[in-house]
């Protein structure tokens, strides 16, 4: 992360510093050679738009990326309470288009694609041969011939392209050519239905639709990593400026502002959603990470990692990822051990102080035998211990009725 000032809300920030910082890096569309490895540092199309009110960025996925404007808290109580427009660039397309598509992205994730309507949506996994996670992430169906991946900094491009290598189909990234901004929050519908020829009002959850936002060609999804309503929209880097202005006009005449992965961040951990190398890994299956649902053992058609899974069903894992309640002693680090008797049994792997619950919350991995809610196990800090108790995921909003609002 590049951070100016090492405090959170009200950061101070010599925001001319900042700027000059980041004009040492391109905005797409980018120079380079034709090596499909990503590499170096960019801006988002997006930059000069909220360039004069970024006060910290981080780096995902080779991308610079607003992580605070005005204070990570007040921007939490836009998305909750009226809008927030962010870049989430970074998120990676990878585009699968040719008369095998379906084929191909049916024989790599666990659950049904064809029980997916075009025009639709949906979250899911691709897992390894051994049943580990490749990456999490939203996948979209145009048609059978067109798909797109949605995912982060994963190896998904590389493993989708070497499945495909016998197919009659085409594996493209658009880390670089497609940029993402993300509107989240109950007044998101609002925005959107003022400046989009798209109905967005008979947009399901996991919708999709294209047409014309703010003056400019998108493809709109009603997906967000928040669980309150909201959309991401795709639009090509030459347009994206336009797009993100016209946007943040918008919002900020209805109560909305700029918001940062910090904000991001705060909400996701309300909801419980779970972050890919933050809180699981190659290493771990769907079992593992509470996502048992995904994986359909009744689809006809066979799907990498299926034997591994098949094995594993059946027994229980050794470790789960697990909700936690933290004492407010704790640090909010990933990383902290947490013990029984003195036995390291698991670990927080990530925590914030939710704003709306006005507690501590984390995510963890947990020994089998103390994953079960109520359970209390203890963080190590320092020298001494504090209580740590293990409860339902998600924290806010179990049965996701904002999202579906």
């Amino acid at each position: 992360m590049t951070e100016i000032d090492n405090k959170d809300d009200d950061v101070g920030v010599d925001n001319q510093a900042l700027l000059e910082f980041v004009g040492n890096f391109p905005i797409p569309p980018v120079n380079k050679a034709s090596m499909r490895h990503k590499s170096g540092i960019r801006r988002s199309c997006f930059f000069p738009v909220y360039a004069p009110y970024v006060q910290m960025l981080k780096l995902h996925n080779h991308y610079l990326k607003p992580n605070v404007f005005s204070g990570t808290e007040k921007e939490y109580w836009c998305i909750r309470n009226a809008a927030g427009l962010l870049d989430v660039t970074g998120e990676e397309v990878i585009a699968v288009e040719g008369p095998d598509a379906l084929r191909l992205m049916n024989s790599l994730v666990p659950r049904d694609l064809e029980k997916l309507p075009d025009g639709k949506a949906m979250y899911c996994v691709m897992c390894y041969d051994h049943g580990g996670i490749v990456e999490d992430g939203i996948l979209i169906r145009f048609d059978q011939n067109k798909f797109w991946w949605v995912g982060g900094p994963g190896y998904s491009e590389q493993w989708i392209y070497v499945h495909s290598l016998e197919l009659d189909v085409s594996v493209q990234g658009h880390n670089d050519s497609l940029h993402v901004a993300s509107l989240q929050g109950p007044r998101s519908r609002e925005i959107l239905n003022a400046v989009s020829d798209i109905n967005i009002d008979s947009m399901p959850v996991f919708g999709l639709a294209e047409g014309i936002i703010c003056g400019v060609s998108a493809t709109l999804t009603r997906t967000g990593y928040t669980a309150e309503l909201g959309y991401d929209i795709y639009v090509d880097v030459c347009t994206g400026e336009k797009l993100f202005a016209g946007l943040l006009r918008e919002v900020r005449d209805r109560d909305g502002d700029l918001c940062g992965s910090a904000s991001l961040n705060l909400r996701r951990m309300d909801a419980a959603i779970l972050n890919f190398t933050e809180d699981f890994d190659w290493q771990h299956t769907p079992f593992d990470v509470g996502l048992t649902w995904m994986v359909d053992f009744d689809k006809p058609v066979d799907f990498t990692g299926r034997r591994a899974l098949e094995q594993r069903a059946n027994r229980p894992p050794e470790k789960k990822l697990v909700g936690l309640h933290l004492d407010e002693t704790v640090p909010l680090d990933a990383g902290i051990d947490l013990v029984v008797d003195g036995r390291v049994v698991g670990e927080i792997t990530s925590a914030t102080r939710s704003p709306t619950l006005k507690r501590k919350l984390g995510l963890g991995w947990l020994e089998t035998a103390y994953a079960a809610p109520g359970s209390t196990v203890q963080a190590a800090i320092g020298d001494g211990y504090a209580d740590v108790i293990v409860v339902k995921r998600p924290f806010l909003d179990a049965k996701r009725e904002l999202m579906r609002a």
